[in-house]
């Protein structure tokens, strides 16, 4: 699943509704500003409800934290992954597991912000299946959804081995007798 971010496609709505937090109340975060920058799925006809929420720190000028929020809880057999979590995908740092808790905080409190991201969702997927769509070149291609579409590097069979690896103590193959790591192997 290939995700993009939410504001090139809606930068007026995202300019206007991107969350920006500064925690006070939270010892094992800074008072730094964190800004939370929404990442949805380009895959045509996919409804994961899910949305990646990449968190920048402004005063360090990076990325800090990736969550990974789904809005449902899974449902089996997917139940153990949890509906928010850090994406194991995506980076990572030393004030992730802080932010996390802060952002299950906000979408357990929040219920506008909860609104703010499905609506986001539903907007995004408007352009997404809808190839008609003005802006839908923005995040699909027509090789996209052309159903021939195959990917530009496809998958290759591994190259396999005509006869066994040989190791550095077994007898060379040239046949000169002596062990591969003194002969040919130098």
């Amino acid at each position: 699943m290939s995700m993009r971010p939410f504001k090139p496609l809606f930068p007026e709505v995202a300019k206007n509704e991107c969350r920006i937090v500064t925690p006070i109340s939270y010892d094992d975060l800074p008072r730094h500003t964190f800004l939370f920058m929404e990442l949805y799925c380009v895959e045509p006809r996919c409804d994961c409800r899910r949305v990646i929420i990449n968190i920048m720190d402004t005063e360090l000028r990076k990325q800090v934290a990736t969550i990974n929020h789904g809005f449902e809880p899974p449902k089996p057999p997917f139940e153990d992954e949890g509906q928010t979590f850090l994406d194991p995908l995506n980076p990572q740092s030393s004030m992730s597991h802080a932010l996390l808790e802060l952002f299950t905080d906000i979408i357990a409190d929040d219920e506008g912000y909860r609104q703010r991201l499905e609506r986001h969702y539903k907007m995004w997927k408007s352009v997404v299946d809808d190839p008609s769509h003005p802006d839908h070149s923005k995040v699909r291609t027509e090789q996209h959804d052309e159903p021939s579409f195959k990917p530009a590097f496809p998958r290759q069979e591994p190259i396999r081995r005509d006869s066994p690896k040989v190791g550095s103590n077994d007898l060379c193959p040239c046949g000169s007798g002596k062990k591969f790591k003194k002969c040919c192997r130098q």
